[in-house]
C-alpha cells in the first residue's frame, strides 16, 4: 500500500483530500498519509481545518520509499513548480479520477491529474500531465489540455477546442468548439470564449474579452 501526499494546505487542499477518498485506488493502492506546506503559510485557525496533520513543508520534506503525490494548488504557475520540485527529487505522482467520472478509453490521459466527481473526458480528447478537471466538468471529443492546466467546476471545453500549458479555467466557463486558449492563459468565471486567446491573457465576460 502506497502512502499518498497532497502538497498543498488551503481550500483546494482540503477539496482534493475528499476527492481522494472517492478516486479509484483508495484503500486499494493508496491511502492518505497528510498534507505539505507549498508556497504560502496559513494562519494558526486555517491550519486547524485540515482533516489530517502537516507532514513538513515541500522544500525540507524527505520522500519516503512508499510515497506517492498528488498536488493540491490550482495556481497553475505555482502548481507547476512545486511539483517539479518533488518530480527533481524522484518522487511519483499518482492519478486521482473518480470512480464515478466518465472517462473513455480512447481519451489520452496524462500522468499527476486530477479529475474529480462527474467530469467527463470524451472520445480523441487529450489531456496534458498534472492537469487538474474539477467537479461536473466536460471536455469534448477530440480537444487537448495543455500541461498543468486548471479547470474549475462546471467549465464546459467543447469538441476540437485546444487549450494549452498552464491555463487557468474558472468556474461556469465555456470555450467554444474550435477556440484556442493561449499558454497561461486566465479565463474568468462564467465567460465564453468564442474567439482565440493569446498566450499570457485576462479574459472575462460573455463573449470573453480581454482585459
Amino acid at each position: 500500500m502506497k502512502n499518498l501526499v497532497i502538497i498543498g494546505v488551503g481550500g483546494f487542499a482540503r477539496e482534493v483530500y475528499w476527492h481522494a477518498q472517492s478516486s479509484i485506488g483508495f484503500e486499494t493502492e493508496w491511502q492518505i498519509k497528510g498534507f505539505l506546506d507549498g508556497d504560502v503559510k496559513l494562519s494558526a485557525e486555517d491550519y486547524a481545518k485540515l482533516p489530517m496533520p502537516v507532514l513538513g513543508d515541500i522544500d525540507s520534506y524527505r520522500i519516503c520509499e512508499d510515497d506517492v503525490f498528488t498536488c493540491a494548488i490550482g495556481t497553475p504557475q505555482i502548481r507547476r513548480k512545486l511539483i517539479e520540485k518533488i518530480l527533481g527529487r524522484g518522487g511519483i505522482f499518482v492519478n486521482l479520477i473518480g470512480r464515478n467520472a466518465a472517462v473513455v478509453p480512447t481519451a489520452k490521459i496524462g500522468r499527476g491529474v486530477i479529475f474529480a466527481g462527474h467530469v467527463a473526458v470524451n472520445d480523441g480528447a487529450e489531456i496534458g500531465d498534472f492537469t487538474v478537471i474539477n467537479n461536473f466538468s466536460g471536455v469534448g471529443h477530440d480537444s487537448k489540455i495543455g500541461r498543468f492546466s486548471c479547470l474549475m467546476s462546471f467549465v464546459n471545453v467543447a469538441g476540437n477546442a485546444q487549450v494549452g500549458d498552464e491555463v487557468f479555467v474558472a468556474s461556469n466557463a465555456l470555450i467554444a468548439p474550435k477556440a484556442k486558449v493561449g499558454t497561461g492563459a486566465f479565463i474568468g468565471a462564467g465567460s465564453v470564449v468564442l474567439k482565440n486567446v493569446r498566450a499570457g491573457a485576462k479574459v472575462f465576460g460573455n463573449p470573453a474579452l480581454e482585459i
